[in-house]
């Protein structure tokens, strides 16, 4: 049902109005001639795609829960744990999202925690592995010491970004509130609204800015600890595991939302419970996809074709990129397939069980890097992308391209 809106009369909620700036542009030619005024609705913002009415409209059809702001408690200065002693409390099929961080610190938030708090507002620790002191309100952050890890689990979508409201750190809650399905989040700063999914503010001080976001990968448990914790990783005692010993009573072995291995729960099943504002039919709604974007050009990936096929060479806008699975860890990335110095990009295959450049039959990892042939040593440029079901990626984005497709394969 493309262009399909659904509402109910029970879940309204209505914003406070901000007064609209005019803003004026000079004649081109007439130096008498008096200013033009410009629609301020109309100003693009840092979304693309988007104008500040089109996330006017947005704020306009938000679904009111029930739940009040911080009723899901978002965590704040988390503890962490080794992967050894995680490991005794996590199955190997769990999903765990990984964020590399500088200084090779590897941080690894089990879903099964996120679930229950959808938001981990999380600092650095400094060169000697102590805490800094939080920032005082109004006092600018160092450089890049707090992050928040988001997880929606009405729309499986998992968005990393810098904890900053403007130039000032600030931690993020949750509202209550959901557009299409996907958490609302807010920052305590300036209480302006962020749609997780997007990361953009749709009602506020900073409606129309976006949050610097950060890479997400999701995997699996089984393939991680032996990436990140075996005996032979790199990352050896600089990989951690957000901590079940939240300072809150959930029950963390549990999902309330079903299981992605088993059929006929949330997860698999067609129900969308709240209102989704756009419905695109040329997927299952709950299909697994990593969204794209390239200026004003979207894209789908569907991770289970990536899966099945380990390498997908396609471009989206002018970028030649190409999609890899990591059977280890279950994890599906993408890159730019272009190198610096090379007048071409580069197209993948695989070939005796490992991924190769046709150019050269270099051999690479699923994380980017080549480890033999001409371009050994050469990583390739990794693309952000957003873990997410189909249906509330192509809620916001939709001209959306789903990738493979014949037009995209290549």
């Amino acid at each position: 049902m493309n262009g399909a809106r659904f509402t109910t009369s029970a879940m309204l909620f209505a914003f406070l109005a901000f007064a609209a700036s005019v803003f004026f542009l000079p004649a081109a030619h007439a130096a008498d001639a008096p200013p033009a005024p410009v629609d301020a609705g109309k100003l693009p913002t840092e979304m693309p795609g988007y104008s500040v009415d089109d996330l006017r409209r947005l704020s306009d059809i938000v679904t009111r829960t029930g739940l009040d702001t911080d009723k899901i408690p978002a965590l704040f200065r988390p503890s962490f744990l080794s992967i050894s002693d995680a490991d005794l409390s996590m199955d190997n099929d769990d999903i765990v999202f990984v964020v590399h961080y500088p200084d090779d610190l590897v941080r690894i938030y089990p879903r099964r925690v996120l679930v229950w708090h959808e938001a981990v507002n999380d600092t650095l620790p400094d060169p000697s592995g102590l805490l800094p002191a939080p920032p005082l309100p109004g006092e600018e952050e160092k450089e890049g010491i707090i992050h928040t890890i988001s997880y929606s689990p009405l729309t499986g979508s998992v968005v990393g970004f810098r904890s900053m409201a403007g130039r000032y750190p600030s931690s993020f809650g949750l509202s209550g509130i959901l557009l299409n399905g996907n958490s609302v989040l807010y920052d305590r700063i300036s209480r302006s609204l962020w749609v997780q999914l997007m990361a953009v503010c749709i009602e506020g001080p900073f409606r129309g800015k976006r949050l610097q976001r950060i890479p997400v990968l999701s995997a699996r448990w089984k393939g991680v600890k032996q990436r990140y914790g075996g005996l032979d990783s790199k990352f050896k005692g600089r990989a951690e595991v957000l901590s079940r010993s939240t300072g809150f009573r959930r029950s963390y072995g549990k999902d309330p939302y079903g299981s992605y291995g088993r059929r006929d729960t949330y997860y698999d099943d067609t129900l969308l419970p709240f209102p989704v504002d756009f419905i695109d039919t040329r997927l299952h709604p709950k299909k697994r996809i990593l969204g794209l974007e390239v200026e004003e050009a979207f894209g789908a990936v569907v991770k289970d074709e990536v899966r099945k096929e380990r390498v997908i060479n396609f471009s989206l806008g002018n970028v030649p990129m190409v999609a890899f699975h990591d059977r280890e860890m279950d994890a599906v990335r993408v890159f730019e397939r272009g190198l610096p110095d090379l007048g071409e990009p580069l197209r993948f295959t695989v070939f005796e069980d490992r991924i190769v450049d046709e150019q050269s039959k270099s051999h690479w990892l699923p994380d980017g890097d080549c480890v033999y042939g001409r371009f050994r040593d050469r990583t390739l440029k990794p693309v952000l992308a957003v873990d997410s079901m189909w249906f509330a990626w192509a809620s916001f984005y939709r001209r959306s391209r789903i990738i493979p497709g014949d037009e995209f394969r290549e």
